[in-house]
């Protein structure tokens, strides 16, 4: 029988609250209460009912149910709203599911009462709620205020008999305030995720939910109440688009801040991944931002469920001297009133700095991510002191390598670094499965990234042949594709090891790869910023790598992994031998990777830096 945690989100519910909490009395094994720092009786009325109580910023509904529930106890959860109480047949409901649990869902239906009358037509009855869930099934989703659990595919889910009792509103002028307040929330969210609002909108709409409510779902049978409510769901559409409306010509008006990100890549790595969570993030929170990049890459696609706007335009090396290629990214920024072009690769720089040049795009964004020395070449001196505004370094070692052959090539007070960042809350959220199941006594080792000459893969086959040689039981996963696969795997072959290691290809999920091994390993000569090494550290597991410069800076030596001389083998394999026999080591070497990770390589951290450089451009 599982146990259920009731989690609720409060701000000065003083007056609901306490019905609330006792109509779960003999459901809720766990309860938690997510407090936006109430100044009412809110807090000493939940721990009278013993209740767990948290108070946390409120930034979303969404956000904040999300951030609730990964506080619960139990991950069988029923959220409910402060106004909310158990009808009396839905808690036997409840408690039957309690005995007899066999879907990941429950939904039943909201009676709301308003103004003392209990409304049961137009769109508020039956409105039905999944409030009753397997956390792990799903996550809060739809559009603020608005919020909504959602189940991932392949779920299932089940209607329960009883109302869920709401008491809304206590009079038609607190009705009116809340209307004109979600309103405005709804119209933002809407532009944010690039809807737009016509005049048709805003007539026929709203005439449209006033006859739908008051007339085909029977408000009228709600008396004057029924009205009333039908009438003011008209107006708040009526806002909701008026407003999004609004914002929308305002921001066209005034809007000389748009972002391009820049970056035409077909494959995936840390850059692209970088440009993803950037672009995404700084679009929710306000930034006007679009995406170039080549045509069917991997960032095109993972940007397709998003709200941003995508073009694409095929860059090689010579692109910029193709006067059609250079042409058609400039009518582009041009179209888009760009401001501030953001590039990832030198090819990308090269061909659409010199058409951000020609658009009248006032800053271009250089974010170096390779710990290679610049050439000291005429066309690179005009580029980075003609086309370059600033440097986002992603490592302390790639900073000092951009000016290593050329201290001149531009100033050094315009290179910025800013680490690569984890979403810490995502790796809390989604659930991984494991790739790869051991057998009895094996250790399990792992490394990601593209199968190229830089990335010491060689080193990883010599290793696997010292431990076997060592009689180690091992398995070693090989994560990416490139153009040394077929090579490597000769080698492996010829090592006698191709038994031993696996080359997995491209995984998208790389949770659940780091979940599947007990120990990272990085062989790289050279890396401007080993983002693969952060997150294996986010989920806890050792880091053992070439001790190349920018390793240093994510991997605390002997803290949180080791550092090896870069090449040396025989090193890597006494590391490995180490870990292998020492599984406590293991586990506080990965807890103390993830608070490094906590500490100076979260999403949240890097965002605010380069929001702090963009406000500071001209």
């Amino acid at each position: 029988m599982p146990k259920i945690s009731v989690v609720i989100i409060t701000y000065n519910e003083e007056k609901n609250i306490g019905r609330c909490l006792e109509s779960v009395k003999g459901i809720a094994d766990d309860i938690v209460v997510v407090d936006s720092y109430s100044t009412d009786n809110t807090e000493k009325i939940c721990r009278e009912f013993g209740a767990k109580f948290i108070q946390h910023p409120f930034v979303g509904h969404i956000e904040q149910k999300n951030w609730a529930i990964s506080h619960a106890r139990y991950p069988h959860i029923l959220s409910l709203d402060a106004d909310e109480i158990l009808s009396e047949r839905l808690k036997e409901s409840i408690l039957y599911v309690k005995d007899h649990w066999e879907y990941d869902g429950y939904y039943f239906n909201r009676l709301t009462n308003y103004c003392g009358k209990w409304i049961r037509h137009s769109s508020w009855y039956p409105s039905r709620k999944l409030r009753l869930w397997d956390s792990r099934k799903g996550k809060w989703g739809g559009r603020n205020p608005h919020d909504k659990f959602i189940l991932d595919r392949n779920t299932s889910k089940k209607f329960l008999r009883g109302n869920l009792l709401h008491y809304s509103y206590y009079s038609i002028y607190e009705h009116i305030q809340q209307i004109n307040k979600f309103s405005d929330i709804v119209a933002t969210s809407l532009y944010k995720e690039g809807r737009r609002a016509s005049r048709v909108n805003i007539i026929v709409n709203p005439l449209w939910r006033l006859f739908r409510d008051y007339f085909i779902k029977l408000g009228f049978l709600d008396g004057f109440y029924g009205l009333v409510i039908s009438v003011n769901s008209s107006h708040e559409t009526f806002l909701k688009y008026s407003k999004l409306r609004r914002i929308t010509r305002e921001k066209t008006r005034s809007d000389t801040n748009r972002i391009c990100f820049f970056n035409s890549l077909p494959t995936w790595g840390g850059g692209e991944k970088w440009h993803l969570d950037i672009s995404t993030r700084l679009r929710a929170n306000g930034y006007e931002v679009f995406v170039i990049t080549s045509r069917n890459s991997e960032l095109y696609q993972r940007l397709h469920n998003t709200p941003i706007r995508r073009y694409q335009v095929n860059v090689s090396n010579l692109s910029f001297l193709n006067p059609f290629t250079v042409g058609s990214i400039a009518r582009i920024l041009n179209r888009e009133k760009t401001k501030t072009l953001i590039v990832n690769l030198s090819s990308d720089l090269k061909a659409a700095g010199l058409a951000a040049k020609i658009a009248g795009v006032q800053n271009v964004i250089y974010r170096r991510g390779s710990a290679i020395p610049i050439r000291n070449t005429a066309l690179n001196r005009f580029i980075y002191r003609n086309l370059v505004s600033e440097i986002i370094a992603n490592s302390e070692e790639t900073k000092r390598t951009i000016l290593l052959n050329n201290p001149n090539l531009i100033d050094k007070n315009k290179i910025r670094v800013v680490y690569n960042g984890i979403d810490l809350d995502e790796y809390r959220q989604i659930r991984s499965k494991l790739i790869y199941r051991r057998s009895d006594g094996e250790i399990i080792l792992g490394n990601a990234g593209r199968l190229t000459e830089e990335k010491g893969h060689v080193y990883l086959l010599e290793l696997a042949r010292i431990l076997k040689s060592k009689k180690i039981r091992f398995k070693l996963l090989i994560a990416g594709t490139g153009k040394l696969r077929n090579r490597l795997e000769k080698l492996a072959k010829s090592y006698s090891v191709e038994k031993e290691v696996k080359f997995l290809g491209f995984i998208k999920d790389i949770r659940s790869f780091n979940q599947s091994i007990d120990i990272f390993l990085l062989t790289s000569l050279w890396e401007g910023f080993g983002y693969v090494m952060v997150e294996a550290m986010a989920q806890e597991k050792p880091v053992i790598a070439f001790d190349i410069r920018s390793s240093a800076e994510i991997v605390d030596d002997g803290r949180t992994g080791f550092l090896v001389e870069m090449g040396n083998v025989e090193e890597l394999a006494e590391k490995v031998s180490y870990l292998t026999d020492n599984e406590d080591l293991r586990i506080e070497l990965g807890k103390k990777g993830r608070e490094r990770v906590e500490k100076y390589f979260t999403i949240s951290e890097a965002l605010k830096k380069i929001e702090g450089i963009l406000e500071d451009l001209p």
